[in-house]
């Protein structure tokens, strides 16, 4: 099988994946319009994608992500006793505090194809994406550099006071807002830039 055909098969597992996970309601609805504006391309399919979220996790100990317990995750701005109502249900472990700008990966079709959204990406705010070779794939990372990963307590005790969780409630929803309006950039530019190019095949 060649490269062209690794892609094509790449492509069909992928959105058929997507659409599974569509009728199941677990992809993030706000991000549908641009995974469905990039699959809708021939030289581009998504593979996995985030719009961005705020998190409450517990964890046994740093990097221990597979025990990890999730006491509560939004896909949008949050208020302060949706905070401290999560952080209630803490019982043993490192409570943390995340917010994460959104992240979508992007199988290419070819290098200059992967370039081109690359650069896009860039421009539009996503300063920390990149291109991933792994094996015969061109995979694109979009992400931003906006994040937020601090911890809040453990073991059931809070360590911050109520005007500190205030604090990291907007900071939370201040780099989620800026998330989504880059989000909605990109979609913009998007839909200009995978008209003017068509497949690519060099």
């Amino acid at each position: 099988m060649n490269i062209e055909q690794d892609f094509l098969e790449g492509k069909k597992s992928a959105i058929s994946k997507l659409n599974r996970a569509k009728k199941e309601n677990k992809v993030d609805i706000g991000i549908l319009s641009i995974l469905d504006i990039i699959n809708g391309s021939d030289n581009y399919y998504t593979s996995s994608s985030c719009y961005g979220r705020i998190v409450v996790l517990e964890i046994p100990n740093i990097g221990n992500k597979k025990e990890a317990r999730f006491l509560d995750k939004w896909h949008r701005a949050i208020d302060i006793e949706e905070l401290i109502s999560a952080i209630k249900k803490a019982k043993i472990g490192q409570i943390w505090l995340l917010s994460q700008s959104p992240i979508i990966h992007i199988t290419a079709k070819t290098n200059d194809a992967a370039d081109r959204i690359l650069k896009t990406a860039i421009a539009c705010g996503f300063k920390n994406s990149g291109i991933k070779s792994f094996k015969r794939k061109i995979v694109v990372e979009i992400c931003s550099t906006e994040r937020l990963d601090v911890p809040i307590g453990s073991d059931g005790v809070l360590f911050s006071n109520k005007e500190h969780l205030e604090l990291l409630t907007g900071i939370s929803n201040e780099i989620f807002n800026k998330s989504r309006k880059k989000l909605d950039k990109l979609e913009k530019q998007l839909k200009k830039d995978l008209k003017t190019h068509k497949s690519t095949n060099n």
